[in-house]
């Protein structure tokens, strides 16, 4: 006994369809009674082995005691046993059990009256022997009789069910088989009823039904695209990506792209859903192209290109960084006031802290805000009866870097980039710190409340936007480049123009000058400075000099002009060489371009010198 007996048995004895809405859940298709709707069976496919089938009957408790029943697994109300489908099961105890789950299903306990009655007629006797009759016919015509005519087109679909097959896989090899019969089959039939059902077949339908869904059918494939049951245009849909009625899959990938828009008021959002998954594995299983793919995955491959750069965003421009950020961000940037001053800058500051961030050694950023690769087993068209006939085909299709799908044995191994849990929120937290702390800074734009965000990511940002105001300071010196290459040639020539332009009472009063300068020796400043340099900070005798004298405020320009030096250099190498200690500029220019002490740091300075 198999599978099919089982099946046969209750639509010959009780005129019962299998329901198979438990079809994707528990591989199991449901036998339900007519008058109550009570399930009395459920017939279970093993996923291991096609030849082998569990069956829950409903039958009470009098086959407890048998040795093929046990307890149910699936069902766990009182009165359910299973019954193991095979070769060696019992054909005759098994037809008795669901004999009597039938009978109990039709009792209606406690609920109100129904209108309607089964009529249960008991099959009759095989040995019954049949003759002929004459049949009296009625002169007077019925009003409104039609013959029942059923084309022979829909006939010889109807004979082609093959009975014997597994019921699920065998589902969707049937819809395959009947639809490529009847493919170009064209009808006009006026059809005003309902059809709704689970992963629907042609083999679900009425002959009315029938006609009714290919006279539909070929308004479509004319242009129109009138209102039908959901259960017609799922029927339609399956055709498409089973490449039935369609000469090649570019042009079945054309039609579904077709349907999506032009009958797009009437799907709901589970069709809409459901369609756009489909036109993904589409493109995957029948190999369309890379042209294709990225139509498909064009969110995806956006989504990813942003995981990309912000895995390695030394190779990527600021703005590039920036902008993946925000584009997976629930906090945008647009609104921080130096975005519309600097937004060179901002950029920046945001790339340097997302590097610093990076490349902490014991905090993996990267997981905690973005996410992992991930990977995901599953049959291609799911939640569709799909004929897959390419079961013996492995191929693989790269979407993207961090996107592909191989296919093996009938099944997507689908590898992909699990987003991190509230990576929106994680990030946008984020972004928004580094805006609160930029306004603080620059002084620009109202002040925001903080988010909680750790102190370890905190203390990233705020480096970044000192380096940044250094830069800022940098940029606004006044830049002198001497080319020294040339000095003794020019001072010659100076030399020589000075000469030609005294006169001859000059020469003779620098001669005498000279008579009288010689003997004498000039006397040590008391402005030279004690020291000759601070080993410690790297200072040199001039730039200590000049340090000590803006902290004393004595004067210093003599000092300079006797050594010929230039305080914008000696300021410059003074700040690049306290910046470790202080962490920011410590001498700036006043508006008359004189060299003062930053008073914040004045004390930090003169506890580094003494």
């Amino acid at each position: 006994m198999n599978q099919n007996d089982v099946i046969r048995y209750v639509q010959q004895q009780f005129g019962i369809q299998p329901n198979y809405q438990l079809a994707r859940q528990w591989n199991a298709c449901v036998f339900s009674s007519p008058v109550s709707g009570r399930w009395f069976a459920l017939l279970i496919q093993s996923a291991e082995d096609t030849n082998l089938a569990y069956l829950e009957v409903h039958c009470g408790e009098r086959y407890q005691q048998s040795p093929i029943f046990s307890p149910a697994k699936r069902m766990r109300k009182a009165g359910w046993l299973r019954v193991t489908i095979n070769e060696q099961t019992p054909r005759e105890e098994v037809n008795r059990a669901l004999e009597q789950a039938f009978q109990a299903s039709l009792k209606e306990d406690d609920s109100p009256a129904h209108s309607e009655r089964l009529i249960y007629v008991p099959p009759f006797k095989q040995k019954t022997v049949y003759r002929d009759q004459p049949i009296s016919l009625n002169n007077r015509s019925v009003p409104f009789a039609k013959p029942r005519q059923i084309p022979r087109e829909i006939l010889k679909m109807n004979s082609l069910y093959d009975y014997t097959l597994p019921p699920l896989t065998g589902r969707a090899k049937n819809f395959y088989v009947q639809g490529k019969s009847i493919a170009d089959y064209q009808d006009d039939y006026d059809y005003q009823g309902d059809f709704q059902r689970y992963f629907p077949v042609y083999h679900d339908m009425t002959t009315a039904q029938l006609r009714g869904y290919f006279t539909w059918r070929t308004k479509v494939r004319n242009g129109k695209y009138p209102k039908a049951p959901t259960s017609f245009v799922y029927v339609y849909l399956y055709e498409l990506i089973n490449q039935i009625g369609i000469s090649s899959p570019l042009t079945g990938y054309q039609k579904l792209i077709e349907f999506k828009k032009d009958y797009a008021e009437f799907m709901d959002k589970k069709m809409t859903e459901y369609l756009n998954q489909w036109l993904r594995d589409y493109v995957i299983y029948y190999q369309l192209g890379p042209d294709y793919v990225k139509q498909q995955f064009a969110e995806r491959i956006k989504g990813d290109a942003a995981y990309n750069i912000l895995s390695s965003p030394e190779d990527s421009s600021a703005e590039k960084v920036m902008a993946a950020l925000c584009s997976l961000s629930s906090y945008q940037l647009d609104h921080c006031p130096l975005a519309k001053q600097d937004p060179e800058l901002l950029a920046q500051i945001v790339k340097d802290v997302w590097q610093r961030l990076s490349s902490l050694k014991d905090e993996d950023v990267f997981k905690n805000y973005l996410g992992w690769q991930g990977e995901l087993t599953q049959r291609p068209f799911a939640n569709a009866v799909f004929y897959d006939q390419k079961i013996k085909d492995t191929f693989t299709c790269k979407v993207d870097e961090q996107c592909s799908y191989s296919y093996k044995n009938g099944k997507w191994r689908y590898q992909y980039y699990l987003p991190a849990s509230r990576r929106k929120q994680k990030i946008g937290s984020l972004l928004h710190e580094i805006d609160r702390l930029v306004r603080q800074a620059f002084h620009c734009g109202r002040q925001l409340k903080p988010r909680p965000i750790r102190e370890k990511i905190l203390s990233e940002i705020k480096p970044a936007i000192i380096e940044a105001q250094r830069q800022i300071e940098e940029a606004r010196r006044p830049k002198i480049k001497i080319n020294l290459t040339n000095l003794e040639q020019i001072r010659a020539d100076a030399s020589v123009t000075r000469e030609s332009l005294l006169t001859d009472e000059e020469r003779e009063a620098e001669r005498e000058e000279e008579t009288i300068n010689k003997p004498q020796e000039i006397p040590t400043s008391t402005e030279e400075p004690q020291g000759s340099t601070n080993d410690e900070l790297g200072l040199s005798k001039d730039e200590l000099y000049l340090l000590t004298s803006l902290l004393a405020g004595k004067e210093w320009r003599s000092y300079f002009k006797r050594h010929h030096l230039m305080v914008s250099i000696i300021v410059d190498e003074i700040n690049d060489k306290l910046f470790d200690e202080i962490g920011d500029t410590v001498i700036e220019f006043d508006d008359q371009e004189q060299p003062q002490i930053v008073e914040d740091y004045r004390e930090d300075i003169e506890e580094l010198i003494n």
